[in-house]
C-alpha cells in the first residue's frame, strides 16, 4: 500500500483490507502508521543491501566484474522486489521522523557503496588527498543513477535487465577506469 499510494494515501484502514487483518490488529503492533512504515522501510533496505553484499561476496576481484555483480543484484532487487523498491526510493513524505529515516537509509547506502569502492578501487584512486571525498561523491553518483534508471525501468519494462546493468557499468566504470589511470577531468 505504500508503495503503490505514498505515505498519505495509504490508510491504516486498506493497509488492514489487504492484509486480511482490522486495523486493531496493526495497532496491537506498531503505535502509529509512521511506526509502521518506518519498520518496513528498514526491512527492505536491510533485505536490498544482504542481496547486494550476497552477491558482492561470490563475486570476482576485479573491479569492473564487482561493479557489474553489484549493479546486477541491484536491478535484480528492483525487478524482483517492485513493490519494495518502490517503498525504499518514491518521494519521502514530510513527516519527519519517516523523512530523517528514508535519509538515513540513503545514507546507509551511500557508505556501503564507499565501503566497496574502498575495498575494490585500484590503488592510484586512493592516494589522492582527497580520495574519501571522492569516494563519497563517486558513490553518491553511482546511487543516484541507478535509482533514477531503475525509475525510469519502471515506465519502460520491456528493457531487459542486462541493457541496464550494462548502461550503469559504462557509464560508472569507464569513468573510473579513467580517474584511476591518472586522468582527471580538466577545469577550464
Amino acid at each position: 500500500m505504500f508503495a503503490e499510494r505514498g505515505y498519505a494515501g495509504a490508510s491504516m484502514t486498506a493497509i488492514a483490507e489487504s492484509a486480511g487483518i482490522t486495523p486493531a490488529v496493526i495497532y496491537d503492533h506498531f503505535s502509529s502508521k509512521a511506526e509502521l512504515q518506518i519498520t518496513l522501510l528498514d526491512a527492505q533496505a536491510k533485505a536490498l543491501m544482504e542481496a547486494v553484499g550476497r552477491a558482492l561476496a561470490e563475486a570476482p576481484q576485479a573491479l569492473d566484474e564487482r561493479l557489474r555483480t553489484g549493479v546486477d543484484a541491484f536491478f535484480r532487487f528492483v525487478q524482483q522486489q517492485s513493490p519494495a523498491w518502490w517503498l525504499l526510493f518514491r518521494d519521502p513524505p514530510s513527516q519527519p521522523d519517516i523523512a530523517a529515516a528514508y535519509s538515513r537509509i540513503q545514507s546507509e547506502a551511500t557508505a556501503g557503496i564507499v565501503a566497496f569502492l574502498r575495498e575494490s578501487a585500484p590503488p592510484e584512486l586512493l592516494t589522492r588527498p582527497e580520495a574519501e571525498r571522492d569516494l563519497e561523491m563517486f558513490a553518491q553518483l553511482l546511487r543516484t543513477a541507478q535509482n533514477g534508471l531503475a525509475a525510469w525501468w519502471h515506465e519502460h519494462p520491456e528493457m531487459p535487465r542486462a541493457d541496464l546493468v550494462d548502461r550503469v557499468v559504462e557509464f560508472a566504470w569507464l569513468g573510473l577506469e579513467r580517474v584511476a589511470g591518472g586522468e582527471r577531468a580538466e577545469r577550464g
